[in-house]
């Protein structure tokens, strides 16, 4: 190694050292040194959708965080310069990531399960799987991309009726509740759902 590299890396080196020896200090200076850097390489691997959850600044802190863990706990004997640095923040970013994709993934699942287990699909009869769902006290994510998908679901229904059935079904109506109140029978009405339960499984995400 060249004395100018030396001299590049000795800040770096001297706060790893400090950030081992328990000098919270250290770790901001790491951040300032590496963020910006960080955070455009997150970007570049981030989606835009995925972005609207989870940006570039998300998974930089996160990996940060993993990092100073790592240097703090002395789990990895190869880091002597910026360089291996880097490449450890690297793979610890892509990986962050990777794993936010999986749990996207996986929330949409689960997102579609509960749709999927939900009155309109199921047991239509009793309301009881909105109900259950208002139970679960949702996280805001799944709360607004559960009303997102419902709003969808409404609009996919081609006339008022339809719609009025699954409004009211959401609201935990049973099947003759909802035939007193659009003055219909409780037959049309079980119609009505099973055209609505084959329609929203359709448009389900898988």
């Amino acid at each position: 190694m060249s004395a100018n590299s030396e001299t590049m890396d000795a800040p770096v080196t001297l706060w790893m050292r400090q950030l081992e020896e328990g000098q919270p200090e250290a770790a901001q200076a790491l951040w300032n040194h590496f963020c910006q850097k960080l955070m455009n390489l997150a970007q570049k691997r981030l989606s835009p959708k995925l972005r609207q959850t989870y940006d570039q600044e998300d998974a930089a802190v996160s990996a940060f965080h993993s990092l100073c863990r790592v240097i703090t706990d002395r789990r990895q004997t190869d880091l002597s310069d910026r360089v291996n640095l880097w490449r450890l923040l690297v793979t610890i970013t892509e990986r962050k990531i990777a794993g936010r994709i999986r749990d996207e993934h996986r929330y949409k699942r689960d997102l579609s399960r509960t749709i999927s287990e939900s009155c309109l699909v199921n047991s239509c009869s009793d309301g009881a799987g909105f109900e259950k769902l208002a139970g679960r006290e949702p996280s805001p994510e799944f709360a607004a991309e559960f009303a997102d998908l419902c709003e969808h679901l409404l609009e996919s229904l081609d006339n008022d009726l339809l719609r009025q059935v699954a409004q009211l079904t959401m609201k935990n109506y049973d099947a003759g509740e909802i035939a007193k109140k659009l003055a219909v029978s409780r037959r049309t009405v079980e119609r009505k759902l099973l055209i609505i339960r084959g329609r929203w499984k359709l448009e389900l995400p898988d």
